[in-house]
């Protein structure tokens, strides 16, 4: 009990200086107005009325609506001062939103003096929970919370990086710029969750750099074996670049992060058997191995695979209720990101060889080092 009391007190300091945190950085953000260049106003007073029905020939059918609202402005010259606009909108909300009293919208005008709302701001919501979020992992998860926030943000700041540098350097391959990210990404995460001495760390970085790099190069044989057939990079959003290069960039960070969680799991469950049982025979290592290789497959795919599914979801209903055939709307929307999957899952089925093998070399060394010593 003493103990409960004790932690209470610890965290409970740690808590009241999150809230702290969390309203200041809130009222800040609702009162920042100023800082913007972009017109920004509050919406003070809204009427909304229903203005009817509308369908269309595939049966879609939505209710619409008009609010009138009164609009203060928050920032430039005529700070302070009420403007008066229209939002239309419909029960769909697929190209305008509802609007609410208290919101905060940047606008925009014509020239003249015909105001329209441009979009909704958000950050004075997302950035307070953000810090909330971040802040309770930080108390609740101690030293190992604290570091993923680093390996978080620094991952966020290697990406940022790299894509500034791609655009820097004129003609460059994204691709081949993005391997060296990889590298430095799974080096440095695993460098500082595990630390840079440990030898179960460089078993996971080992593992997971090999099985990226034959999962991609086997992808790659099959793409060039198959002319990519099958691969509609023309259906890929907003690519201003060579698409099959952009493809395997995202690829190759999207088999990173599924090796990476198997992997580790793994190399653990190996590392502990290891120092339980050190006369542990190699097949009976490589049982286990493929035994939880096998259990956290299933697990994993289906996980990718829903996180796909969660993902493409709303084009892919979208695509289906104007008239587009499940065959289109598969091309569209679905066919790269299952390309991805199922890369990705070639991936998870190669990790546990891999990292079997490279396990059994380090482990191999080690020995040797200790019989060359004795």
């Amino acid at each position: 009990m003493q103990i409960i009391i004790k932690f209470l007190k610890k965290t409970g300091l740690a808590w009241l200086t999150l809230g702290i945190i969390v309203i200041a950085t809130a009222c800040f953000f609702a009162n920042n107005g100023q800082m913007y260049r972009e017109p920004l106003g509050k919406i003070t007073t809204i009427s909304t009325q229903s203005t009817g029905k509308q369908s269309d020939q595939y049966g879609n059918r939505v209710k619409t609506y008009n609010q009138k609202l009164t609009v203060q402005r928050l920032n430039g010259q005529h700070r302070g001062e009420t403007i008066h606009l229209n939002n239309s909108f419909d029960s769909a909300e697929a190209l305008n939103v509802r609007l609410h009293k208290g919101q905060q919208v940047f606008l925009t005008h014509d020239g003249h003096a015909n105001w329209s709302i441009k979009n909704v701001r958000h950050d004075y919501i997302w950035i307070p929970f953000a810090i909330f979020v971040l802040g309770s992992l930080w108390i609740l998860m101690g030293q190992h919370g604290r570091i993923m926030i680093l390996t978080l943000f620094m991952n966020v700041g290697l990406f940022i990086a790299f894509v500034w540098l791609n655009n820097a350097i004129p003609n460059q391959n994204l691709f081949v710029l993005f391997i060296p990210f990889a590298i430095i990404v799974t080096i440095l995460t695993l460098g500082l969750l595990m630390g840079f001495r440990s030898k179960q760390m460089w078993v996971i970085s080992s593992t997971v750099l090999l099985t990226s790099l034959i999962t991609l190069g086997l992808s790659e044989i099959v793409f060039q074996v198959l002319h990519n057939q099958g691969v509609y990079y023309e259906h890929m959003d907003f690519v201003t670049e060579n698409p099959d290069n952009l493809f395997m960039a995202m690829t190759l960070v999207g088999v990173l992060g599924a090796v990476m969680d198997e992997a580790t799991d793994m190399t653990a469950t190996l590392f502990s058997l290891k120092r339980e049982r050190p006369s542990i025979s190699t097949s009976e290592l490589i049982h286990a191995g493929r035994d939880l290789g096998g259990e956290i497959f299933g697990a994993l795919n289906n996980v990718l695979f829903l996180i796909f599914i969660a993902e493409q979801l709303p084009m892919a209903v979208l695509y289906l209720r104007n008239g587009n055939t499940w065959s289109f709307t598969y091309i569209s929307n679905l066919s790269i990101g299952m390309i991805q999957t199922l890369i990705s899952a070639i991936g998870i089925v190669l990790t546990v060889p891999v990292g079997l093998l490279v396990f059994k070399l380090f482990d191999r060394s080690s020995h040797q080092k200790i019989g060359g010593q004795g």
